[in-house]
């Protein structure tokens, strides 16, 4: 699902239906019926807007751990290594960190 949609969104882009890095609404459409007819689901743009929010969401996570010393990408692989196991404990014990409190606090 993750390629069709990539490829859709990818297609609507050439044919000039993003601007400003926002998607016009003909392109959600397009998006969705590429979807639809592939998986035969029924989907409306609502459900391609989240996805892509999805995305951008993971994207941000795989950006931080990245910035973070002793992280690496391994494109064919399409994976993340990690170069210093310390590195990961200190990164996961930081997020814990924050995601403990963002259940306590409710924010």
């Amino acid at each position: 699902m993750e390629r069709v949609l990539a490829e859709a969104l990818r297609d609507q882009r050439s044919l000039g239906r993003q601007s400003d890095g926002a998607w016009k609404a003909v392109a959600y459409n397009a998006a969705t019926d590429a979807l639809s007819a592939r998986f035969n689901v029924q989907l409306i743009g609502d459900n391609v807007i989240n996805h892509i929010k999805l995305w951008q969401g993971w994207y941000e996570i795989v950006s931080d751990i990245l910035s973070q010393s002793g992280f690496d990408r391994d494109a064919p692989k399409c994976m993340i290594n990690v170069e210093d196991e310390n590195a990961w404990n200190e990164y996961v014990k930081f997020m814990f960190y924050f995601w403990a409190h963002e259940l306590v606090i409710g924010v």
